[in-house]
């Protein structure tokens, strides 16, 4: 009967241990648009349980400078954090997230690694200058219009469907590496058809050429 208690007892110091942890932020204006919406049991602080039900975080304009909370949340599909101020961002490890999006951010460095999930990434509208993406290679459509790219290297991305690079400053594109790539985007980067290495792959509709 003795043990039965004792085991009782450590069940519920444990629930209650777990319950009561905080899940600790790095951005203030992150913490508070997230309480907004998920603090469920109004404790005025983010519990364990309560980021982990977190599929989708819409954050738009948000006075967010950071996305390093984003990795409090394991679970999270979908992310998007437009017209936030976020010079550098850095992402990786989110086993589940699907589309990413950060367009008009004023961000000049992204880097990505190991989202496997990753299909659908916008970084539109813009100050890109570097852009690195890892172990990301289930990307299907990405859009950069309006940066300040010169170079990019796609050729990791072996499933891209659709690929805006639309007003940046690149001169040179190679997607022969691309497979699955149906339509391209090149417009406002003075750049000819002849300036695009094809490979074999003839049927991609692009758009924005010079003659």
């Amino acid at each position: 009967m003795k043990m039965k208690i004792f085991t009782a007892l450590c069940l519920i110091a444990g629930f209650s241990f777990f319950f009561g942890q905080k899940v600790e932020f790095k951005d203030k204006n992150f913490e508070k648009a997230v309480l907004e919406n998920f603090d469920l049991n109004k404790s005025g602080t983010l519990e364990p349980m309560e980021a982990g039900m977190v599929t989708n975080l819409f954050l738009v304009q948000k006075g967010i400078t950071s996305t390093e909370d984003v990795r409090l949340f394991k679970n999270v599909k979908m992310v998007l954090l437009d017209d936030n101020t976020i010079p550098d961002i850095n992402i990786g490890n989110l086993d589940k997230l699907e589309l990413f999006s950060c367009t008009g951010c004023k961000m000049s460095s992204f880097k990505a690694e190991n989202l496997r999930n990753l299909t659908s990434l916008y970084l539109d509208n813009n100050i890109l200058a570097t852009i690195s993406m890892k172990a990301t290679p289930r990307i299907e459509q990405l859009t950069l219009s309006l940066n300040q790219l010169k170079t990019i290297d796609f050729t990791q991305l072996k499933n891209l469907k659709k690929l805006n690079i639309e007003h940046n400053k690149i001169q040179k594109i190679d997607i022969s590496g691309n497979p699955a790539l149906q339509t391209l985007n090149v417009g406002g980067n003075k750049m000819k058809e002849s300036d695009i290495k094809k490979g074999t792959k003839t049927d991609i509709t692009i758009f924005g050429t010079e003659e």
